[in-house]
C-alpha cells in the first residue's frame, strides 16, 4: 500500500507542476467579482424560472466532454436532474431546493492523457463554480489524479465509470481522507474479472456439450485476454488466467502468448496481428477487455479473419446502440458485459430505460446509469437525514448495506463494509451479459445462475455462436 501511495502522490505533484497553479492561485484568480459562475434556472433542467443559487443543490460533472465517457456521466446527471426538478424539486430541512448541473472537461479518453487537465477541471468545478456535490471518473490514471482536488475539499465525489479497485481501498485504509468517495458504477475489477471467469465457466461446459465435445472430443478450453495497456486491466489480466484454471479444474488454460495488453493508439494492422496471434495459439475464446479506443477495429479485423473463436468480454463502446452503425454491423455476435438493458433487471430498469431514450435519443451507457443512480442515492440520503451537510449524507448511505440496500435502475446498491464499494452479485450490482445478432438487434443472453437467475430476467434470448465458428466446432473428427 506504502508503494500505492506514493505512486498517487507522485501523479498528483506532476500534474500540479504541470498546470503550473496551485489552490492559492485560484483562490486569488477567482475571488468574488473576478470569475466565479452565476448559477441560476438554466442550469435546472425542468426547474421553474427566477431560482437563486442558494435554491441550488449544485452537482458538477468530471469527464470527458465529446466521448461517450463524459458524455454520459452528464446525461445521467442530467436526466435525474430534470426528473427531480420537475416533481416540484426537494425539500430539505423546510426548503424547497432544485437540483442544478453543470460540468468541466476531464479529457480523460484522450490516448494521449495529460492529468493536469483534470485537474484543472475539477479546480474549475470546486473553485469557480462552487459545487456542492462531485460525479464522474473514467481513466484511473486521470482520476488518481484529480479526485484529490475533491477530497481536499470534503465535497462527496461519485465514481461512475472507473474500475480499478484503489479508489475504494483507499476509503478503506484512509478513511479520514478518503470517506467522501464511493463508487457507484461499475462493480471493481476484481469483481469484473470474477464474473467473467465464471460466464466462461458456464459457457464452456455448454459449448462443449453442445459442438465439439459432440464431435471427436475436440475440448474447447483455450482462452486469449485482449487488455488496453492501461491500469484498469492490469489486475484483471493477471487474475483472469489462474481464475480460469483453478476453477475449471485444469480444463482452461490461457497461453502467455495468448494474454496480450496493446496500445491505446494502435492501427488496424496492428489489431488484425493480434487476433490472429490467438488464432495461431489455438483459443476458442477471447476476452476483450477494452474501455474506449479498439472495440470497432477489433470487431471490423473479426469479421475480415471469421476465426474460430468466440469474443466474450467487456467493449464499452459496444454497449451503445450507435455500435452496430459504427462498425457496420460487423459486431454481430459479440458478447459483452453491460449494466443494463430493456430487461427487469430492478423495478424501474425498463421505465428508465425507454424515457432516456425519449429523451436524449439513444440507449443509456453504463456511466449513465451510475451517475443517475448517484444523484438520486445522494438526494435521497440528503432527505432522510434532512440535511445538506456531507457528513450526514455519508452517515445515511453507509447504512446502505446487503441487509438494506438502497434502490436504483442499475440494482440493488449497497456497499462491501469499510469500502464504499459495490456488494457484488444478485440481487445487487452484478451486469447482465448481451449479444447483437442480426438486423442490429441486441439480446440478453443466459448466465446459467452465475449472475443472474435465467428465470427471473425477461426477455431473454438466446445465444448464438457465429456460422463459421459453428461451421469449424461442428465438423467431425476424421
Amino acid at each position: 500500500m506504502e508503494t500505492l501511495t506514493k505512486r498517487i502522490l507522485a501523479i498528483v505533484i506532476i500534474a500540479a507542476i504541470g498546470t503550473g497553479i496551485g489552490v492559492g492561485a485560484w483562490y486569488f484568480l477567482l475571488a468574488p467579482g473576478a470569475g466565479e459562475y452565476v448559477w441560476g434556472s438554466k442550469d435546472c433542467p425542468g426547474a421553474p424560472a427566477g431560482l437563486t443559487s442558494d435554491l441550488i443543490i449544485k452537482f458538477g460533472c468530471a469527464g470527458d466532454t465529446g466521448e461517450i465517457q463524459g458524455d454520459a456521466n452528464y446525461e445521467g446527471v442530467y436526466f435525474a436532474a430534470k426528473t427531480i426538478n420537475e416533481g416540484g424539486g426537494v425539500t430539505i430541512d423546510g426548503t424547497t431546493y432544485y437540483i442544478g448541473v453543470t460540468r468541466e472537461d476531464t479529457d480523460e479518453s484522450n490516448p494521449n492523457l495529460v492529468t493536469s487537465r483534470g485537474i484543472a477541471a475539477a479546480e474549475r468545478l470546486v473553485y469557480n463554480k462552487k459545487i456542492d456535490f462531485a460525479v464522474g471518473g473514467f481513466r484511473s490514471e486521470a482520476l488518481l489524479a484529480y479526485q484529490e482536488v475533491f477530497m481536499d475539499n470534503k465535497i462527496i465525489f461519485i465514481n461512475t465509470g472507473a474500475a480499478t479497485d484503489i479508489f475504494c481501498a483507499n476509503v478503506k485504509n484512509y478513511y479520514d481522507r478518503y470517506k467522501y468517495f464511493f463508487r457507484f458504477m461499475p462493480i471493481n475489477s476484481s469483481a469484473l474479472s470474477a464474473e467473467i471467469v465464471a460466464f466462461l465457466l458456464t459457457y464452456q461446459a455448454v459449448l462443449n456439450a453442445t459442438y465439439a465435445g459432440g464431435y471427436g472430443g475436440e475440448e474447447i478450453d483455450t482462452v486469449g485476454i485482449l487488455a488496453e495497456d492501461l491500469t484498469w486491466t492490469e489486475g484483471m489480466t493477471t487474475n483472469m488466467p489462474p481464475g480460469l484454471a483453478y476453477y475449471s479444474g485444469g480444463k482452461i488454460t490461457v497461453p502467455a502468448a495468448a494474454v496480450i495488453r496493446y496500445d491505446v493508439t494502435l492501427s488496424a494492422a496492428d489489431m488484425n496481428t493480434h487476433l490472429q496471434t490467438m488464432t495461431a495459439q489455438g483459443v476458442d475464446i477471447l476476452i476483450p477487455t477494452i474501455s474506449a479506443q479498439g472495440g470497432i477495429m477489433m470487431m471490423q479485423q473479426y469479421a475480415i479473419l471469421q476465426p474460430n473463436y468466440l469474443i466474450i468480454g467487456i467493449d464499452v463502446q459496444s454497449q451503445l446502440d450507435t455500435f452496430w452503425a459504427q462498425s457496420g454491423g460487423d459486431c454481430i455476435y459479440e458478447t459483452i458485459m453491460q449494466t443494463i438493458h430493456r430487461c427487469n433487471k430492478s423495478a424501474t430498469t425498463i421505465s428508465f430505460w425507454d424515457a432516456f431514450i425519449a429523451h436524449f435519443g439513444h440507449e443509456p451507457l453504463y456511466i449513465a446509469c451510475g451517475s443517475h443512480d448517484a444523484v438520486m442515492g445522494i438526494i435521497d440520503a440528503a432527505v432522510a437525514q434532512d440535511s445538506l451537510d456531507a457528513l450526514d449524507i455519508i452517515a445515511e448511505m453507509e447504512t446502505w448495506t446487503r441487509a438494506n440496500p438502497h434502490p436504483g435502475v442499475s440494482g440493488g446498491g449497497a456497499w462491501w463494509p469499510d469500502t464504499h464499494d459495490l456488494v457484488e452479485g444478485w440481487p445487487f450490482s452484478y451486469t447482465m451479459w448481451v449479444q447483437w445478432q442480426a438486423d442490429s438487434t441486441k439480446v440478453v443472453v443466459p448466465a446459467y445462475g452465475n449472475e443472474y437467475p435465467n428465470d427471473r430476467i425477461t426477455p431473454m434470448g438466446t445465444y448464438q455462436v457465429p456460422p463459421w465458428v459453428h461451421t469449424a466446432w461442428s465438423t467431425p473428427t476424421p
